[in-house]
């Protein structure tokens, strides 16, 4: 079985006061510390123990830049075979 699960970096708000940029349009990003997503994780995890029953791999995909690298390394070590940067 085949396991396709996709993750995403999000700001971490129990480490930052999320607040407005100057346009109102956005976030202020710049001292931002970002972590995966706590539902991306749980569904990595689940899928792990599915395969763990059922043989087969576990694919996670992100889009983003050179940043969102650390989120799939991340959950690679938790025994995803692949990572996917789109």
């Amino acid at each position: 079985m085949e396991i396709l699960v996709c993750v995403r970096r999000v700001p971490d708000t129990s480490e930052n006061e999320i607040e407005l940029n100057s346009a109102g349009n956005d976030i202020e990003r710049d001292d931002l510390v970002y972590s995966v997503n706590e539902a991306d994780n749980y569904a990595v995890e689940e899928a792990l123990q599915i395969v763990g029953k059922v043989g087969g791999n576990v694919t996670v995909v992100t889009v983003g830049g050179e940043d969102d690298e650390e989120v799939l390394r991340r959950e690679m070590a938790m025994g995803a075979k692949c990572g996917i940067l789109i």
